[in-house]
C-alpha cells in the first residue's frame, strides 16, 4: 500500500517494532509519537498541501485514540495469556502459535477500522501527487532492486539466516545449539521456494503498478476492496504459502527453546503486557500531550 495507507496503519507495524525492540522506554515513547512517525512515512514519498495534512491528522488522531482505549487493553490480556502459558510449561511453539493467532484478528480489526480514513485521505490525492508517488516509489524499487542483484545463493542463505537469528534475539536470546541446526536444515528447502532477487524486483514493481493503476478510481467508493480484489491471485497463494511456512519454522525453533529462553520471553512478555496496559490509560495520552508540547 502506499505511503497515505502505510502511514495510517503505522499505528501497528510501529507498535509491533517497537516492542520487538524489547525496550519498555522506547515502546512508550515510540507509540506516543506514531502520528510524527507516520507524517515522515508520507513526507518521504508525498507532498501534502495544508488542508490535506490537516486531514491526515484528524484522522489519525482518531484512529490512535480508538486504537488506544480498545486495543491495547487486548493487546495486554492477549500477552498475560501467553505469559501464563508459558508459566505452565505449556509448549513455547503452540502457545506463541495462539498468541499470534490472536494478534492477526486484532490486525484485521485494525485495518477495518483504518480502511474509511485511509479512503477519505486517498480520494483528496492530486494527479501530480500520484505522479510524483509513482515517481518516487519506481526509484526507490529500482535502487533496491540494484543493491541485491549481485547476491548469490550464500548471501541469500546468509541474510535469510541473519534475519531468523536477529529477530528471535530480541525475545528469546541468542539460538541455542538445536535451534541451530534447526534453522540450518530448513534453508535447502527455503532455497528452492525462494524467488531471485530478479523474481522479487519484479513482483514488487507489478504490485506497484497495480496500485497506481487502481488509484484512478480513488474518488469512488469501495476503492481498497478494489485494490484487493485487483492483486495477483498466484501472488498471493504464494505469500500466503511463504507465511505459513515462516510460521510453522517459528513454531519448530520456539519448541526447542531452553529454560533459560522461556524465562526470557515469559519476562518480556509480560513487561509488555505491563506497559500497554499503561499505555491504554487515559492520563497516558495526556501525559504524552503534554510532553510533546
Amino acid at each position: 500500500m502506499m505511503a497515505l495507507s502505510r502511514a495510517v496503519t503505522i499505528v501497528l507495524t510501529g507498535l509491533l517494532l517497537l516492542a520487538g525492540s524489547g525496550c519498555s522506554t522506547g515502546l512508550k515513547l515510540g507509540y506516543n509519537q506514531l502520528e510524527r512517525l507516520a507524517r515522515w512515512e508520507i513526507d518521504r514519498e508525498i507532498d501534502l498541501d495544508a488542508a490535506q495534512k490537516a486531514a491526515f491528522t484528524a484522522e489519525f488522531q482518531a484512529l490512535q485514540r480508538w486504537h488506544r482505549q480498545t486495543q491495547l487493553p487486548r493487546y495486554a490480556a492477549d500477552l498475560r495469556i501467553l505469559a501464563s502459558a508459558i508459566e505452565r510449561g505449556q509448549p513455547l511453539g503452540s502457545a506463541v502459535d495462539a498468541a499470534l493467532a490472536a494478534a492477526e484478528i486484532h490486525g484485521d480489526a485494525l485495518w477495518q477500522q483504518a480502511q474509511p480514513g485511509t479512503e477519505r485521505l486517498l480520494a483528496t490525492l492530486a494527479d501530480v501527487q500520484i505522479a510524483e508517488y509513482d515517481r518516487s516509489r519506481r526509484k526507490a524499487l529500482d535502487k533496491q532492486a540494484r543493491r541485491h542483484a549481485d547476491d548469490s545463493p550464500d548471501d541469500r542463505r546468509k541474510h535469510w539466516r541473519r534475519e531468523w537469528r536477529d529477530s528471535l534475539d530480541r525475545w528469546i536470546g541468542a539460538l541455542n545449539a538445536q535451534q541451530l541446526a534447526l534453522l540450518d536444515a530448513a534453508w535447502p528447502r527455503e532455497q528452492t521456494l525462494e524467488r531471485s532477487p530478479a523474481e522479487q524486483a519484479a513482483v514488487r514493481l507489478a504490485r506497484h503498478q497495480r496500485l497506481v493503476a487502481g488509484l484512478a478510481s480513488r474518488r469512488e467508493p469501495g476503492l481498497l476492496a478494489r485494490l484487493t480484489a485487483a492483486a495477483d491471485p498466484q501472488e498471493q497463494a504464494r505469500s500466503e504459502a511463504d507465511r505459513a511456512r515462516a510460521r510453522a519454522l517459528l513454531i519448530t525453533l520456539l519448541n526447542a527453546a531452553d529454560q533459560g529462553q522461556r524465562d526470557r520471553l515469559q519476562a518480556t512478555v509480560q513487561e509488555l503486557a505491563d506497559d500497554l496496559a499503561q499505555l491504554s490509560r487515559p492520563d497516558s495520552a495526556a501525559t504524552a500531550t503534554t510532553t510533546a508540547r
